[in-house]
């Protein structure tokens, strides 16, 4: 299901990353009083009421920036706004409407968006309410008076928000496993598509980042649907060149958010860079299935000498990666392009397995004889008394404790690797909660 986007915009220093930082419950986005800090786009997935969204931190607006840092932080924003099912238009309370917010609000009134006018930095409830008021000539409604710093208010506008967006943004999704195509700019993703489809469905170029947007193909193999989701290159958000990047970058989070599995595109003459392991990572924070895909394998000469470096490399420096598995393709030769629709179908079942009850705890307390749960710091040894599966698409295990607070992250890693072992769950990630047992 495709998350709807809500963008945040205004001019500089209205408190787009408070209120950011605010619905999202962390800080992620930098604040600071200086106009201007934030000038890369931060994107990420919000929940309020059991809703999921994606919101979107944008850079102050400059309507009349032609050039230079300025002019790319105002087309992305201007893209953010295009891509937008709601925006969230913020303006100041102590300096009342400007000439920048009447142009901003001109622009959201001509894209016909959904939009909500939120006032902020008014730090008292009931306070301000005169000044608030002052905001209806921009012509985007009733405004909402919140304080992003404190908090206040911001639930009511949540609630609102929630109200505006698409009842039903899955309703028109084909059938068939949904497979994003992801990686860093200029590894052979779209040639891969194109192989994998036989034909010349994706612009391929040799320069980074020919592809911008996200594009949906069927693809039917031994039976089974598949959607092929091709995304343009992922980079760090520090790096954004230009709109084209930021454009791309946000598909591309979006399209992971709405795979079932994933294939990370690598490419194997020069192996994992920097880059690549934040896709990976960025795959697996989303709990998604992840098949590791190293491309352009026609040009390696030693191959059997060369698969054995890659697996070394990722066993002695990011072991993280071993339960992900991993395959040598070419877009160009098609070698094992055929093993992947079975690699693909194998990490489905894979993230919708549960595991019953009973044969769990037959295995937990198996582990415990093998190494008990360490002790709190009054030396009280933590009892921990049964396990069960919660959840799926990840699948999610909550274990009850005496004293969850004992169970601290290395003995958790030692039950995630245990658990791994006995019911393999390969490539897909598995969550692990400790509560306190009633």
């Amino acid at each position: 299901m495709p998350l709807p986007l809500v963008a945040i915009v205004g001019r500089p220093n209205v408190g787009k990353s408070s209120l950011f930082n605010r619905v999202l419950g962390e800080r992620l986005a930098v604040v600071d009083d200086r106009p201007g800090v934030t000038r890369d786009r931060h994107v990420a997935v919000a929940e309020w009421s059991g809703r999921d969204f994606f919101i979107v931190d944008t850079g102050g607006f400059l309507p009349a920036a032609r050039e230079g840092l300025d002019a790319a932080v105002r087309r992305q924003a201007e893209l953010a706004i295009e891509q937008a099912a709601v925006v969230l238009m913020m303006v100041d309370a102590s300096t009342g409407p400007t000439d920048l917010d009447e142009h901003l609000a001109r622009l959201i009134r001509r894209r016909e968006k959904a939009a909500l006018l939120v006032v902020n930095k008014m730090d008292r409830p009931g306070h301000g309410d005169p000044r608030a008021a002052e905001f209806h000539q921009l012509g985007l409604g009733e405004p909402y008076s919140i304080s992003a710093a404190q908090g206040y208010g911001v639930g009511d506008l949540l609630d609102r928000l929630l109200a505006l967006l698409p009842a039903d943004p899955g309703a028109n999704e084909p059938p068939g496993l949904r497979v994003a195509i992801v990686g860093r700019p200029n590894v052979g993703k779209s040639s891969l598509v194109n192989s994998l489809l036989g034909e010349e469905r994706m612009v391929v170029h040799s320069e980074p980042g020919t592809t911008v947007d996200s594009v949906d193909s069927r693809f039917r193999r031994d039976g089974e649907d598949f959607v092929l989701v091709d995304t343009a290159g992922l980079r760090h958000q520090a790096r954004f060149a230009d709109d084209a990047e930021f454009f791309a970058t946000l598909r591309s989070a979006r399209a992971i958010e709405r795979a079932e599995v994933v294939t990370v595109v690598v490419e194997a003459p020069v192996g994992l860079q920097r880059q690549d392991l934040r896709v990976i990572e960025s795959v697996v924070e989303a709990g998604r299935p992840t098949l590791i895909a190293y491309n352009k394998w026609d040009l390696i000469e030693s191959k059997e000498e060369r698969w054995l470096e890659l697996e070394r490399h990722c066993r002695e420096f990011h072991p993280w990666l071993a339960h992900l598995p991993a395959l040598p393709v070419s877009a160009q030769t098609r070698s094992n392009l055929r093993r992947l629709p079975g690699e693909w179908r194998q990490l489905g079942a894979e993230a919708r397995r549960s595991i019953p009850t009973s044969e769990l705890n037959r295995w937990l307390a198996e582990v415990q004889a093998e190494r008990q749960a360490p002790s709190t710091r009054l030396g009280r040894a933590a009892r921990i008394y049964y396990a069960t599966q919660t959840g799926t698409r990840p699948p999610r295990f909550t274990i009850f404790a005496s004293q969850p607070e004992a169970i601290h992250a290395t003995y958790q890693r030692f039950l995630l690797k245990r658990l791994r072992e006995r019911f393999g769950f390969t490539g897909t990630p598995v969550k692990l909660d400790v509560k306190k047992s009633k």
